[in-house]
């Protein structure tokens, strides 16, 4: 299947970026891994023209060189959705778009680079109630918004919202930082 853009993630992000392609006329997939699309944005998308994959997840890709081709879901094992540009919102993780063992922090659809502390002392704060350093990691961006994956910046794959690095949910300026990072993906893909 192709489109112009495939957003991974059904979030606000995701659908932001989705709604804003569709306003430029572009033939959008969304992948989000909720089990229904009663996300009152996933289904405004949905009735703009985008395809939405609900319930669905993102469990791969194919590169060629800097450039990501397609990319394969858990539910499309046979078909692959392949686009001219991708773009990863799929939250941070708390939205299981991050996940971490004992020594890192790893993107789980496409293996991003992810920017966080090496030492994992400093992951946390004792203080239950202070901010904790972990929900500022995430995904490396250039200043496109275009993502990192082995030290090198990808062509065509940006990422927007709380997956990326400095992005912490919980923060007052949350929402600004989200929809800055929305702004600047849609900006690179115009």
């Amino acid at each position: 299947m192709k489109f112009d853009v495939v957003v991974i993630g059904g979030g606000k992000a995701g659908a932001k970026v989705a709604a804003s392609m569709l306003e430029q006329g572009k033939k959008v997939a969304v992948v989000s891994s909720g089990l229904s699309i009663n996300n009152v944005s996933l289904k405004d998308i949905e009735e703009k023209g985008a395809v939405v994959f609900a319930g669905d997840t993102v469990t791969g890709g194919s590169f060629e060189g800097s450039k990501l081709v397609n990319v394969s879901t858990q539910k499309l094992r046979e078909v692959s959705l392949e686009a001219k540009a991708f773009v990863l919102a799929t939250g941070g993780f708390f939205s299981r778009g991050l996940y971490a063992d004992m020594e890192k922090v790893y993107e789980r659809a496409l293996g991003l680079d992810v920017e966080f502390a090496a030492d994992r002392e400093q992951w946390f704060d004792a203080d239950f109630s202070a901010p904790q350093p972990f929900l500022d990691f995430g995904v490396k961006v250039d200043q496109d918004g275009r993502a990192f994956k082995g030290g090198v910046v990808l062509e065509n794959v940006y990422a927007a919202g709380e997956v990326l690095s400095g992005v912490n949910s919980v923060c007052e300026d949350a929402e600004q930082r989200i929809a800055e990072s929305v702004e600047k993906v849609v900006n690179s893909l115009k």
